[in-house]
């Protein structure tokens, strides 16, 4: 069985910016957005130059411009290599795209296979100690990284690790991915397999600042949480379902249920389709349970079939692989490719490891490591 497969994604390092905003503080302050340039302006009162009152009374503006004024596509190889499974991404910044795509996050991950295990929580953390140690250097030796990018892997916040690369150009000017142009050459590899999360990519933008301290209040804090959302958002395929050790398909596949289950409320799977496919995940797991993996192999391949009609080549190797325009015209689109392309995956991972259940340490075949594109 061929494990290697394609998925087409778009990611970023940043939450889409609201199309208008208008944030209220005192009198002649606010925060709107400019349809025609795409910033924010921010007016607000600061203090004046001589410093002759102790309250706001100058009117100030600034100038807010957002890091999202980019068009990030993201290509991703994902592969089977023995008891491990190696993520592959290319990025593309639209030739629509007003800035240079300079970051490229992917937060959470649940693991990533490193020479030692890294710390996936901050909770009871000593953060000094974790700063003095050699984790941060650990997690970039762990990573995939292109010419003229810096990689870093660091504890989330939410629970697992944040995987990120930056552009690292010498030349300001010319930082970043351009409009128009690829990236390929990030990755690594994990022993989970995937399920479904948002990446974050971030344009190139000038530095915020004030001539002086700044806003305080409300405008303040609407702000500062303009800041924190400033990014674009695409749904990516990462690391996020643990594989049982020892091996366990029925565990695996109440997580692979538990990944799906959270897919209609991200809009990637219509509820009534996700209720079809939990049936069968439900009775395969329930049958190898029952240590009938016969049976069981019936309904994956049952669920296999059922997301092959919604989506042409659904375990093709092609990364710009879509469906045809006459297909796209008579599906019902009960489930996003890229969620028809994870669980296809994750079907086919159970089914492999079943295979190759003799092998005590999961290893089995390793066919596909003469394509890993490092050597290429």
């Amino acid at each position: 069985m061929n494990m290697r497969f394609t998925i087409s994604i778009a990611f970023v390092f940043v939450l889409s910016c609201a199309p208008f905003i208008n944030a209220y503080g005192l009198p002649g302050e606010g925060i709107a957005f400019d349809q025609n340039s795409g910033n924010y302006v921010v007016n607000y009162m600061g203090f004046d130059d001589a410093g002759e009152s102790d309250e706001p009374t100058m009117p100030r503006q600034a100038i807010f411009v957002p890091a999202t004024k980019i068009d990030p596509v993201l290509g991703s190889t994902i592969r089977l290599r023995g008891a491990e499974v190696s993520y592959f991404y290319r990025v593309s910044n639209g030739s629509n795209s007003r800035q240079a795509l300079v970051t490229f996050v992917i937060d959470p991950v649940s693991d990533i296979s490193t020479s030692v295990p890294l710390p996936k929580n901050m909770q009871g953390v000593d953060v000094r100690a974790l700063e003095q140690s050699n984790t941060n250097q650990i997690g970039r030796d762990a990573l995939i990284t292109p010419h003229g990018w810096y990689g870093s892997a660091a504890v989330s916040n939410d629970m697992g690790l944040r995987i990120g690369w930056m552009s690292s150009s010498m030349n300001k000017s010319a930082r970043g991915l351009a409009a128009g142009l690829t990236q390929a050459g990030f990755g690594f590899s994990s022993k989970d397999i995937s399920g479904i999360r948002n990446a974050q990519f971030r344009g190139r933008a000038p530095v915020f600042g004030y001539v002086d301290e700044g806003p305080t209040g409300e405008i303040s804090e609407q702000l500062e949480k303009l800041r924190q959302n400033d990014f674009i958002t695409r749904p990516a395929a990462v690391p996020a379902i643990a594989v049982p050790n020892p091996f366990d398909a029925a565990l695996l596949l109440d997580r692979i249920r538990t990944e799906m289950n959270t897919w209609p409320g991200k809009q990637l799977l219509d509820p009534a389709f996700a209720a079809q496919l939990d049936r069968y995940l439900v009775s395969a797991a329930e049958a190898y349970r029952l240590n009938n993996p016969k049976v069981a192999k019936e309904h994956i391949h049952t669920l296999r079939k059922m997301l092959a009609k919604e989506h042409h080549h659904v375990d093709n190797d092609d990364a710009d692989d879509e469906d045809t325009e006459e297909h796209k015209r008579v599906t019902r689109r009960s489930i996003d490719r890229l969620a028809a392309r994870v669980l296809d995956f994750d079907l086919r991972y159970v089914l492999k490891r079943m295979e190759q259940g003799h092998d005590k340490d999961g290893r089995g075949n390793d066919e596909h490591r003469k394509d890993d594109p490092r050597k290429r």
